[in-house]
């Protein structure tokens, strides 16, 4: 349990806060009510401390199990056959590590990295897979339809607007996109253009480094870049 707080905390700086606040105010509780409630003090100051407590373990569970929903979707391309099998969470390490580098807080890390798992759910409406499910080759118009129909799919899975969003802008050009957007499109060209199979990043970030100013973000592609240069993630 501990360890989930602590995990949970760190993702979620506002759920801190407001723990923070729950213990500060049980410490207060009891300090002042020491002096007038003696032995009393410490059970009734408890109470919002206790309440605290399973608020955040509730908070947790919910939590938990989103991820998991949205882990699930995110490997129904690859039970179809639509995706290569680990593209889902690769794309994900990649924008998640981008977005670190480019310091996004943790809130927006957390909706940075679901989004990049479900980049690809527009996919199951295609009547045939695409040649190792990459979409960055594709014409602009039928990546746009792609990414539309997986907006809608995550809309209806109750993955939240914020990610709904972030798919349904992910085709666009990046001016056009937020950052959450730009960063999943970039990680996954990265994807597409550099299969574990293929030797080196060099090919696929000399593509990217073409692009970058019309189809990538220029800053984006820099934190890429220096990710897959240390070898942390790639």
């Amino acid at each position: 349990m501990i360890g989930t707080a602590l995990r949970l905390l760190r993702a979620d700086p506002p759920a801190a806060t407001a723990l923070a606040a729950a213990v500060a105010g049980g410490v207060i509780a009891l300090a002042l009510g020491a002096a007038y409630l003696h032995w009393w003090a410490f059970p009734i100051s408890c109470v919002p401390l206790l309440l605290t407590t399973l608020v955040f373990h509730r908070y947790a569970v919910v939590r938990a199990t989103y991820r998991q929903t949205v882990t699930a979707l995110a490997l129904a391309t690859e039970v179809a056959g639509y995706t290569p099998p680990g593209h889902a969470q690769r794309v994900a390490a990649l924008a998640r590590a981008t977005g670190r580098a480019l310091r996004l807080p943790g809130r927006e890390l957390t909706a940075l990295e679901y989004a990049a798992l479900l980049h690809d759910i527009g996919q199951l409406s295609l009547f045939e897979p695409l040649p190792d499910g990459a979409t960055t080759t594709l014409p602009a118009a039928r990546r746009r339809a792609i990414a539309a129909l997986g907006a809608g799919v995550a809309r209806e899975a109750g993955a939240g607007e914020t990610i709904a969003h972030t798919l349904e802008l992910q085709a666009e050009p990046y001016r056009d996109q937020p950052m959450a957007a730009r960063i999943v499109r970039t990680a996954n060209a990265y994807a597409d253009l550099s299969p574990p199979d293929r030797p080196g990043p060099g090919q696929a970030l000399s593509a990217l480094e073409r692009d970058t100013g019309t189809e990538y973000d220029p800053e984006v592609v820099r934190a890429l870049q220096q990710i897959v240069s240390r070898g942390t993630v790639g």
